[in-house]
């Protein structure tokens, strides 16, 4: 049996947990999930609340916040803005580590994130500008996985981000930093994140 978890880094450890059914909320603060994002901004808090956006379920430690600052740069958890690699954020730091388990063990190849629109995977989130980005494989830059006024997002090759490959195991994971902001006003309720892969 094979399985597809979203995990972030919470918790009194904290230490890395499967968000569930929750969702990842993106806002304002880094101490409240209600406050919403100025538009053409990029989120100052990242959360795990059980609802849109229901109430805070990141417990004694919230999610990281990684914010995207320019294509080479980010800010962690509202510190100075740092230039993006390995060395400045660790796979601690993510927002977001993807975990694929199987009962047996496989090699996974094609593995990719992708944001779409909660309904059809090729379709990109509207009014939503949204960077993401691989820990542990060497990247330098920010990838832009959807940008509804340039067309951009869903599971389309060259609008996600490609994941590295990964060698015979039972346990896969990628550590991913991901950053949002709002192309217009109002609540971006209807789009999500998408982990899709091929295992042999």
């Amino acid at each position: 049996m094979a399985t597809i978890t979203f995990e972030a880094y919470i918790g009194a450890g904290p230490g890395w947990a499967d968000i569930g059914a929750n969702t990842v909320v993106f806002c304002s603060s880094l101490t409240d999930l209600a406050t919403a994002i100025t538009v053409a901004a990029y989120q100052d808090g990242t959360h795990i609340g059980n609802g849109t956006p229901g109430t805070d379920q990141c417990g004694a430690n919230h999610a990281n916040n990684v914010k995207y600052v320019d294509s080479t740069h980010f800010i962690l958890n509202g510190g100075s803005s740092e230039v993006i690699n390995d060395t400045n954020l660790t796979n601690d730091e993510c927002t977001l580590r993807l975990h694929f388990a199987h009962g047996s063990a496989v090699a996974v190849t094609g593995a990719r994130l992708y944001c779409y629109d909660g309904s059809t995977v090729t379709t990109r989130a509207t009014g939503l500008d949204v960077q993401a980005f691989e820990s542990g494989v060497v990247a330098e830059a920010w990838t832009t996985i959807n940008d509804d006024s340039g067309a951009t997002g869903g599971d389309n090759t060259d609008e996600r981000l490609d994941l590295a490959d990964s060698s015979s195991a039972t346990d896969h994971y990628w550590y991913t930093a991901i950053s949002v902001s709002p192309e217009t006003v109002g609540a971006k309720s209807a789009f999500s994140f998408g982990l899709a892969l091929t295992y042999s």
